[in-house]
Formats: C-alpha cells, structure tokens, sequence
C-alpha cells in the first residue's frame, strides 16, 4: 500500500552519497554550519542559513524518541549503524537536539488560516477509530535530501485503509501514502565505499520492523526549520480513543 518503494534510492558500483540542492539549502547549514557545500540562501526562498522568517505549518504524528529507544529491534540496528565507519560523518548532537521532535508529516504546507479546519477534520476523522498504532519500518534512503537517513512509518488500517489516509482525506489534502521520519544527518558526503556499506545496511534492514507504537496523539507543528529545532506544537488533537 505504501510509497516507499517507489521513492526509494539504490546506489549502484562505484555511486558515492552526496549531498543534493534541498540538502544543502534546508538542512547542512543547521547540520554542519560552516560547511563549503552549505547554501546560505536561493533566489525566490525565505531560506536564511537553513532558517526562515515564515513559519511553515504542518499536521504530524509525534513519535516518542524514547519509547523507539527502547525497543530492542531499534537499538540492535542503530549499534550496527554506528559500527561502520561512515557514522564518524553523522551529526549524533542534532539527532539528540531534535529527539523531543521527532515526527512524520501526514498533511504538510499548510496555510495559517486553515489550521483549525484542519484540526477540527483530522479530530472527527479519528474519533470513531479506537485504539491507533503505528510501525517504523528499517532505514529509507531517498531521492531527495540525500545526506538524511529516514525512518518509514507503516500506520494501521481501518476497512483496508491506512488511517493516515483517512486523516488526509477528512482535511481535503492529498494522499501520500508516504510517512517518514528524518532521524539521521550526515555533516559529510560519503566515499564510495562508505556508500556501499550504507546501501548494504539499508537493503539488509529495509523490510525490517524496528519498532510499534501507539498513536495517542497528532499535532499541528509550527516550524521556522525543516529539522524543527525550532518546532511547537500550536495544537494537540487526541487519538487512539483518548
């Protein structure tokens, strides 16, 4: 049912990880400040150093960093991540900086006027569906912000549909079927042989449950970033029955 697949980025012989525009433009300037690839700003962007003036709205499932740390499938595969010597390049301080926000963005762009419409929408989409969780699935690796190693997320369905979904469709926005969570952030592209130690961890993990856990909330984020280092929460809405 999901996109994952589709999106998803192999590297073949010979093929290094660098670091793509959105990268540079959205993340390295937080990631790695300083850096010779990082772009300061883009014609036609807000984008300041990775920052904007503007804040971006979005309506997210929250994902408890600690309750994930605690599963054992989780933390077998973040000890082999950190075994290659590639890990020496991820940016370890933001991962911890941004655990408290860590999230998946089911409905994104969203404008300062709508986000009660939208709230409201997503509340009785998810008021007559019980008990919700989800599944983070093994590492994706994408086409776009390469230089971030993603975590999928699987949500449980109701009637055939998964219950992200529904929430989509209630607030009028598009059906993605693609949730991910940005967990990791390289300060450095990666050699060719790094690149292949990478894509044989990933393919080794990809079909992979790392964790389950309940859904017990969405929430309304606002951002000045796109790692949201700077995110708050501007409204909770329950689930899962509570």
């Amino acid at each position: 049912m999901m996109g994952y697949d589709d999106a998803r980025r192999s590297f073949g012989p010979g093929e290094a990880l660098d670091f793509d525009e959105a990268y540079r433009l959205a993340h390295l300037p937080l990631v790695a400040p300083g850096h010779p690839d990082a772009l300061a700003g883009k014609d036609g962007t807000d984008y300041r150093n990775g920052r904007y003036a503007t804040p971006r709205h979005s309506l997210v499932v929250p994902v408890d960093a600690g309750e994930l740390g605690r599963s054992e499938a989780f933390r077998r595969f973040e000890a082999e991540l950190r075994s290659f010597s590639f890990s020496d390049k991820i940016a370890w301080k933001i991962g911890r900086e941004r655990s408290p926000k860590l999230h998946a963005t089911i409905v994104g762009g969203l404008a300062e006027t709508d986000l009660a419409r939208c709230a409201d929408a997503a509340a009785a989409a998810l008021a007559p569906l019980g008990a919700l969780s989800l599944r983070i699935g093994g590492p994706f690796l994408g086409r776009i912000n390469t230089g971030r190693i993603y975590l999928p997320v699987y949500p449980c369905c109701r009637d055939g549909e998964d219950v992200f979904a529904l929430v989509q469709r209630a607030c009028g926005a598009r059906q993605t079927r693609f949730y991910v969570v940005g967990c990791y952030h390289f300060a450095a592209a990666l050699s060719v042989a790094e690149t292949a130690d990478l894509s044989g961890l990933a393919e080794r993990w990809r079909r992979r449950i790392l964790a389950e856990l309940p859904v017990t909330s969405l929430a309304v984020m606002a951002t000045n970033d796109d790692l949201a280092l700077s995110g708050r929460v501007v409204a909770a809405i329950p689930a899962g029955g509570g």
